[in-house]
């Protein structure tokens, strides 16, 4: 399981815990996927039009966004940027992720993978773009002054901040058309959980067996997929159907992660082969 390291005040902060939840068997085909001169490779988000977005790392180390579609990969690269992370695309064809300036410093970055554009949340020292929605609603993370992390969304030019009642590090990474959200955050106790957050109420969310975990993508029908933990140390996706919880599972893979789902329930990923290395995937059921 990966940790996001990225760097509204919404005013319903009713929290539930421990909701119940089943576990189903559920068989996935996979396919792996791998830009054309990747070492490392991140399938992140998949729309309804089948465009796949993520990033890879090439072999002199340099971070790159990448897009698949109708059977090719196109490499992104924000104009100037020492390097480019794009994580999420909705059905508009328009993305979102960051990219770091030649001095370092993280920006969000938003628009079609031709035509990209900066954008940062007032007052902060670093800010990440993670989910965008068909309306063009975008949610992402930024740090403060205080080296601080809190989460954002972002409406037209409004920005609104929020933070997981009693957790910090909150960091939303999908939003939905309902403008349901999902993410993650860090515990009084230092480990990580995902959330929802639907119609104004935070929920954690943990699959069964879990110890840790991070939700990372949210689908029309409010499906979810993300990453976990187990008791023994090993990593695991989960597909969340309300309540309703499969383990995603790369065929021999030491570790899988959950990352994006699109209306039809199609799921993109990554998991790590035995030899540590990193590779994109599509999963369907």
């Amino acid at each position: 399981m990966k940790v996001r390291i990225i760097h509204l005040v919404i005013l319903a902060v009713a929290v539930a815990f421990g909701s119940a939840s089943a576990v189903a068997q559920t068989t996935f085909t996979f396919t792996q996927v791998d830009p054309p001169g990747s070492v490392s490779t991140e399938a992140d988000d998949i729309n309804s039009q089948g465009q796949i977005i993520g990033f890879f790392f090439d072999a002199a180390g340099r971070q790159h966004g990448w897009l698949f579609q109708n059977g090719s990969f196109t490499q992104i690269d924000f104009p100037g940027a020492s390097a480019t992370r794009t994580v999420n695309i909705n059905n508009s064809s328009v993305i979102t992720g960051s990219f770091l300036d030649a001095a370092g410093v993280q920006h969000g970055l938003v628009g079609p993978a031709d035509h990209l554009t900066r954008f940062d949340v007032p007052g902060s020292t670093s800010t990440n773009g993670e989910g965008i929605n068909d309306p063009g609603t975008l949610v992402g993370s930024f740090t403060d002054a205080a080296g601080q992390i809190h989460a954002f969304v972002k409406r037209r030019d409004t920005f609104n901040t929020f933070d997981f009642p009693g957790g910090h590090n909150t960091i939303p990474v999908a939003i939905n058309n309902r403008d349901e959200i999902v993410g993650l955050f860090t515990n009084a106790a230092g480990v990580t959980h995902a959330f929802t957050l639907r119609r104004g109420i935070f929920t954690q969310l943990d699959p069964p067996g879990s110890t840790s975990s991070e939700a990372f993508g949210i689908n029309a029908l409010g499906f979810v997929v993300g990453s976990f933990t187990d008791a023994a140390g090993n990593g695991h996706g989960f597909f969340d159907q309300r309540g309703v919880f499969s383990e995603i599972n790369f065929p021999g893979a030491a570790s899988t992660d959950g990352n994006g789902i699109n209306a039809v329930g199609v799921i993109v990923g990554d998991y790590f082969d035995h030899a540590g290395v990193e590779h994109g995937y599509i999963a369907v059921h």
